[in-house]
């Protein structure tokens, strides 16, 4: 038995014996950065040839620090984001996630704080530097930059990343325990049809053309949500149900080379299931929307019974074979016969080629 299946039969154990309260707990994470812009306080603006002040015209914003050097924030964001949804489910700020994957998610996050420290601290060692030089681009400005830029220690400090330590899932209320189960399983649906049609749209289009095959690479991002989903499978039965059915798909489809043919035609239409909600759900809930088809097998070739063709040819020979001629005439025949297959063939060559056989038109006449 495969880590898999494994992690399947447990997920269904869990299921019998335990509640999500005991199997998840509850993570979260917060990330904060100076935006390098500044509201000004007041403003005018010139419409035909006049300024004009007025305090219900809102202040400009004034980019202070280049605003490309700031994109780790971005950066970090979806990493933290791909990271926590590749282990959880959403339950409003928070994130849902299995303890049995708690190792794993946190040697994850290591290592994206780890990155996001280094670059944090050579972002904020080239402070004064990349100040002065966004400077010197625009000296229309250099005076409101220096006026509204912060200091350095002020910079760094605004550079925060917080994750949560994991919280447990204990409701208020006993009696709300299945209705908040119930919406985690609900926005299991949304993510991994989210996902899928990720994929679809990723991977099915290439230039926004349509593909006709895809890669072994493509098992990756499938088996990411087959992850996802055995380790919820205690969520409820559908959850194993989806689980099943691309555990299936992936066993029959080839294990080298181009995914292709009617194996692509497959791994299509079952994709196209799983990235919509309606579908996805339906077939949780026992209306299969998928069955894997096995490829049809080629019909043999029918067998050509030549047999009558060779009985009438042999007849026919025959006939020649037992036709007599008398002894006076033979000679006469066999030069009509000649003739008559020597003309044939020059009226052959002519036909075909369109052209005389006769050298008359070269000048020569034999």
């Amino acid at each position: 038995m495969n880590i898999q299946s494994n992690a399947l039969e447990n997920g269904k154990e869990l299921g019998k014996n335990k509640t999500l309260q005991d199997g998840c707990c509850l993570l979260g994470w917060q990330l904060s950065s100076p935006c390098g812009e500044s509201t000004l306080p007041s403003t005018s603006i010139e419409i035909d040839g006049e300024t004009i002040k007025s305090d219900q015209i809102k202040g400009s914003k004034l980019q202070w620090f280049p605003k490309q050097h700031l994109k780790l924030t971005t950066k970090y964001s979806n990493r933290l984001n791909r990271t926590f949804n590749e282990y959880g489910v959403s339950y409003g700020d928070f994130t849902v996630v299995p303890t049995t994957r708690l190792d794993e998610m946190q040697a994850d996050l290591d290592v994206i704080t780890s990155e996001w420290k280094k670059e944090v601290t050579d972002l904020t060692g080239n402070y004064e530097a990349l100040l002065n030089n966004h400077i010197s681009k625009n000296p229309e400005i250099a005076k409101l930059i220096k006026r509204f830029a912060i200091t350095k220690q002020e910079f760094e400090s605004r550079f925060k990343l917080r994750i949560t330590k994991p919280l447990a899932m204990m409701p208020l209320f006993e009696e709300d325990a299945q209705e908040i189960q119930d919406q985690v399983a609900e926005t299991l649906w949304q993510e991994i049809a989210k996902e899928a049609s990720g994929i679809y749209k990723t991977s099915w289009f290439k230039n926004k053309q349509p593909v006709n095959r895809v890669t072994q690479k493509i098992r990756n991002p499938l088996s990411r949500i087959m992850n996802k989903l055995v380790e919820l499978s205690f969520l409820s039965e559908g959850v194993i149900r989806v689980w099943d059915t691309l555990n299936k798909l992936l066993n029959e489809l080839p294990k080298a080379g181009h995914i292709e043919g009617h194996h692509f035609t497959q791994l299509t239409n079952c994709l196209l299931v799983i990235a919509h909600e309606d579908t996805l759900r339906l077939h949780a809930e026992g209306q299969s929307q998928f069955d894997y088809e096995p490829e049809p097998e080629p019909e043999p070739e029918p067998e050509v019974d030549t047999s009558s063709e060779i009985e009438s040819s042999s007849t026919e020979l025959s006939g020649i074979q037992v036709e007599h001629h008398s002894d006076d005439n033979i000679e006469d025949l066999e030069s009509e016969m000649a003739e008559s297959a020597y003309w044939g063939n020059s009226a052959s060559i002519q036909s075909d080629s369109g052209r005389s056989s006769s050298f008359e038109d070269f000048g020569y006449d034999w």
